[in-house]
């Protein structure tokens, strides 16, 4: 079993205070993500269970053993787990084949067995063909995935990775995202992650925990948190999004620089709000729509076009289909339609709240 429960965790380094009071159980088998910006405590979370640092206050268990707290602590080498860090770390005179059965070779388990599972792993992260190189004759990316098969090799029950796919090319990197979490899934592995980019999160993860200076902003499925952020740095992190200052009254948001009203039946909040709206969810069209406009700029990407419409003395941000680029032009009249939005209080503190914390 290999379920992490973390209780009253804390982390400083000298008078600096990098984590926050942390509690959590991540579930047995579960794939966690800590998300956040540079330096806001996620690495230090994923150490500190590794065992390559010891908390300042604070308890980690590892299935029904303390491996953290008070008097006790297990070094890393005794919590069988595997680590995959930024750095490569891997045995420059050993080929890869080796590097990756190095895990096994020190258990001593038979050579049968060990040309199977590391034959296994390398058709995983696509280094079959390497298998008699030196680390030095391949690229950085290779090496980073040399340091994967050699974690995931030994099949241990909990496995850490700290950017593991930080240094491989975007077509890799996107490859990569849905084998990890394939290979893990039928393992039957638990994994902690960290990362700073959203989509790798929203792709693998169970769960995320979106961090920023060393407290936990929200956590949830990916569907939760990026369709109900808890606050505007978690919509802001996640996604892409625009807020809008307005005012809640009597069924609608008025937005004074757009010069037109969004229906708001709901009415959970009034006075002054923020307006979240992503790009996505609002729908461009020649008519049809209760948004009068006027596209300022387009930019083709392939498979979206992105717009920036203006709407009253505001620029609203678009993002529709590719294809659409065909039909709109600069300088043409368009109509909007909010399909869905969030809405913020705003208590002036809006600047501050999406403000990265490290």
């Amino acid at each position: 079993m290999s379920e992490i429960i973390i209780k009253n965790l804390t982390k400083s380094f000298g008078s600096s205070l990098v984590l926050k009071e942390f509690n959590e159980v991540f579930r047995d088998g579960e794939f966690v993500t800590l998300l956040g910006p540079s330096g806001c405590g996620k690495t230090t979370i994923l150490r500190m269970i590794a065992g390559f640092e010891t908390p300042t206050t604070g308890e980690i268990w590892i299935g029904d053993r303390l491996v953290s707290g008070g008097k006790t602590f297990v070094p890393p080498e005794k919590r069988n787990i595997g680590m995959v860090f930024q750095s490569y770390a891997v045995w420059p005179h050993m080929n890869v084949f080796d590097n990756v059965a190095y895990p096994l070779t020190i258990q001593h388990v038979g050579k049968d067995e060990i040309h199977t599972r590391v034959s296994k792993i390398l058709e995983t992260v696509h280094l079959s063909q390497y298998a008699k190189r030196l680390p030095s004759q391949l690229s950085g990316g290779q090496q980073q995935r040399i340091a994967l098969a050699r974690a995931l090799v030994a099949e241990p029950k909990l496995l850490l990775l700290d950017e593991p796919l930080s240094n491989l090319d975007a077509k890799l990197r996107e490859s990569m995202r849905f084998e990890i979490k394939d290979v893990t899934k039928t393992l039957g592995i638990s994994v902690v992650y960290v990362t700073h980019d959203q989509a790798e999160a929203m792709a693998m993860s169970d769960r995320i925990f979106l961090i920023n200076d060393g407290v936990v902003q929200q956590s949830g499925t990916p569907d939760e948190i990026y369709n109900h952020p808890a606050n505007p740095f978690v919509a802001d992190f996640l996604g892409k999004v625009d807020f809008f200052p307005g005012t809640a009254e009597e069924g609608e948001i008025i937005l004074p620089g757009w010069g037109v009203a969004v229906p708001y039946p709901e009415m959970a909040l009034t006075g002054k709000v923020l307006l979240a709206v992503r790009p996505e969810n609002i729908r461009i069209a020649r008519e049809g729509g209760s948004i009068p406009g006027k596209v300022e700029r387009m930019y083709y990407l392939g498979d979206v076009t992105d717009y920036r419409v203006r709407v009253g003395q505001t620029l609203v941000r678009v993002i529709g289909d590719g294809i659409s680029h065909l039909d709109y032009r600069e300088g043409d009249t368009v109509s909007l339609e909010i399909r869905s939005f969030m809405v913020f209080p705003d208590d002036g503190s809006a600047e501050e709240q999406l403000r990265i914390l490290t």
